[in-house]
């Protein structure tokens, strides 16, 4: 074997093993409920008493699941829960909105993060996109009504 032969054998053994870790890296990832979940940024203040109007209206209700599957599924997964392929790939994962110390947040707190996205709550690192210029203020509100009608996972 020549020495050509040997170096790009050790070269393609270490892009497998390379790769083989970069496969692994999502499984140890921490989930986001329970007492080890991220700290979640304080609501800022033209937000904090904002109320759902909309909360527990059926039409509304509907009408947020409609524009979750379109918007949010993919992300938060079908089952609102974190628990999807891209969700879990991302840094921090996406929120599980079923768990009991995202649900204590208030309408306020939920509405402004559908609003303006990791950006603008400033956590670093998410991937969550801003809502405001894309979806009225009714919508957002939908959203909120229909998840506030999940229970708790």
């Amino acid at each position: 074997m020549t020495i050509q032969m040997k170096w790009l054998g050790a070269a393609a053994l270490m892009a497998c093993a390379m790769l083989a870790a970069a496969c692994g890296g999502n499984a140890s990832k921490p989930t986001n409920s329970g007492p080890a979940a991220k700290a979640r940024p304080e609501t800022p203040a033209d937000f904090k008493d904002k109320k759902n109007a909309l909360a527990g209206n059926a039409d509304a209700i509907k009408a947020g699941e409609g524009l979750f599957k379109a918007q949010c599924v993919s992300c938060h997964g079908a089952e609102a829960d974190g628990n999807s392929d891209a969700g879990k790939a991302l840094t921090p994962p996406a929120t599980n909105l079923r768990a009991a110390d995202f649900r204590a947040q208030s309408d306020g707190y939920i509405f402004w993060r559908i609003s303006k996205g990791g950006v603008g709550a400033n956590i670093s690192g998410s991937a969550m996109q801003a809502f405001d210029a894309s979806l009225t203020e009714e919508q957002r509100w939908q959203i909120v009504a229909y998840m506030r009608s999940l229970s708790e996972k």
